[in-house]
């Protein structure tokens, strides 16, 4: 099955970005970061894709409802 879009993968260089939220960018950065295997480069770009799908599915909600995050997102403790 071919999907609708292509998304490039979240900038390699944004990965250190550290959200004191606990979003799901923010987890899969996390993510990102424990996987220290160079055999596991795939996992890596496919959890670069899932941020920039994750932060245009924001992107869309917001332009549906500016207030939608309100009181979303929990903070880190």
């Amino acid at each position: 099955m071919k999907p609708d879009r292509v998304f490039l993968p979240h900038p390699e260089e944004k990965m250190d970005f550290e959200n004191p939220t606990n979003t799901i960018c923010e987890t899969l950065r996390l993510a990102y970061k424990s996987i220290n295997n160079n055999d596991m480069e795939d996992a890596k770009l496919k959890i670069r894709i899932a941020i920039t799908m994750a932060k245009s599915m924001s992107k869309k909600l917001t332009e549906y409802n500016k207030n939608y995050a309100n009181d979303f997102f929990s903070k880190k403790t």
